[in-house]
């Protein structure tokens, strides 16, 4: 089912034909559908990872753990293979640091390419298998596995007359599988979650595509005009085949053979509408839409949808989006922790990394007046809300443009503090020559 979604993600899946309308000459037809990446995307596009957060101002290094295995970049890939397959992984390990390799290596792995085992009691992995390189006949050639208790790696390597795998075992010192699951639509039942590609939306891009591809064959064989030619010879018209007979843009009656009064009369017949296509695709794009949570506009863009409409639609997939954001922040943070923890030789994770949370931007877009206009009323009335993070967080600043505003702070700070200390200086001299004067 991995490989399946993926097929459909990439807009690969085959066309499945029930073998009934489509001739012979179009079966090799190239059709493609973009329906499930949109679906996909609509969730993953209003995610935006924006970096680490913490109540407590010791972070052990984590903003530079994740630019050495830059974080920001491989994060989002990792979210689109979450939401395509339901998980994703996070492994961390020791690097090559003699290779050029960061001392901890966090690195995102796919689903369709690795194994995983839940523990519920510990509410964590019991076990992870990943296939880290194949070769050209698909076959592994280099796996890691993690337990608690130790890394395995196994190599395959070919011999002259058959093959061996050399296995690697190290010790874990962290005492848990080190690898954190990028979890979306999770449950209960499937601790693993559900991939955003469901059943429903995969048997709604299948109906849509044959839509399409009976759309061109009518276009090809019925759409165009037709003319019936009565009293001709009609083995002149018919072709060696069925469809080459219905390709023929003129079809022939024979009249009986003893009426010779009669003459050859033509006819004219207007081809088939495309119109009941077009109302079942948009019947197959409604019914997509609303599995996916996607705005109404995506099924019919021709007319625009009314205000509440739309609002409607885009509250789901925003609360969709805030509930994928908190499992995958969690996966972040984990991996962040357990990086810190392999980067020092710690046993147990710190209290003061306890706090530490994944910050992602507000996946609700409002528009640019209505946000300043709230953050103008909550900075007045709240006492440090427009100087604080959260509330320049509120008025729509990235993270990177927060930390920019505040090193400008520090260096304008930093420039003025000769100046402010002369200043005060001389209002102390000042002062002290009129309290000379005073006391005589």
């Amino acid at each position: 089912m991995n490989a399946i979604r993926s097929t459909y993600f990439d807009g690969e899946a085959a066309l499945k034909d029930f073998g009934i309308s489509l001739p012979p000459q179009m079966r090799g037809i190239n059709s493609a559908l973009g329906w499930t990446a949109k679906g996909v995307r609509a969730v993953t596009d209003r995610s935006k990872f924006e970096g680490f957060v913490s109540t407590s101002d010791e972070t052990f290094g984590v903003d530079e753990i994740a630019a050495d295995n830059q974080f920001e970049i491989e994060f989002p890939g990792a979210q689109v293979s979450s939401a395509v397959h339901g998980p994703a992984f996070l492994s961390v390990s020791h690097g090559d640091v003699q290779a050029g390799e960061p001392d901890v290596q966090v690195i995102p792995r796919a689903a369709d390419l690795s194994a995983a085992i839940w523990d519920r009691r510990r509410r964590a992995l019991a076990g992870f298998l990943s296939i880290v390189d194949v070769d050209r006949g698909n076959r592994p050639t280099l796996m890691v596995m993690y337990t608690p208790e130790k890394v395995i790696t196994l190599t395959r390597q070919e011999r002259i007359w058959s093959a061996a795998w050399v296995v690697t075992v190290i010790p874990n010192p962290l005492g848990r599988v080190s690898v954190a699951p990028l979890v979306y639509g999770w449950e209960l039942l499937r601790p693993l979650g559900h991939s955003r590609i469901t059943r429903a939306s995969m048997g709604y891009s299948d109906s849509a595509l044959r839509t399409i591809v009976r759309s061109e064959v009518s276009s090809e064989f019925y759409s165009a005009v037709e003319y019936w030619l009565f009293g001709a010879d009609v083995e002149s018209f018919v072709g060696n085949d069925r469809w080459s007979a219905v390709m023929g843009r003129i079809k022939a009656l024979d009249t009986e053979s003893n009426a010779k009064e009669d003459k050859p009369d033509l006819h004219r017949f207007t081809g088939a509408s495309p119109q009941p296509h077009v109302e079942q695709l948009r019947m197959w794009a409604n019914l997509f839409a609303d599995d996916q949570d996607l705005e109404v506009k995506f099924a019919d863009s021709s007319n625009p949808s009314s205000a509440d409409a739309i609002f409607a639609a885009k509250e789901t997939l925003i609360t969709t989006t805030r509930d994928a954001n908190t499992t995958w922040g969690a996966g972040a943070v984990s991996a962040m922790q357990m990086g810190v923890m392999l980067r020092d030789g710690l046993s147990a994770l710190p209290a003061e990394m306890r706090s530490l949370r994944g910050q992602f931007t507000d996946p609700a877009i409002v528009s640019p007046s209505a946000r300043a206009d709230a953050f103008s009323k909550l900075a007045t009335s709240i006492d440090g809300f427009g100087n604080s993070e959260v509330g320049m967080e509120y008025a729509g600043l990235s993270r990177e443009q927060i930390l920019r505003f505040q090193a400008e702070q520090r260096r304008t700070q930093a420039l003025q503090l000769p100046a402010n200390v002369a200043a005060a200086a001389g209002r102390t001299a000042l002062g002290d020559q009129d309290a000379a004067i005073a006391s005589r």
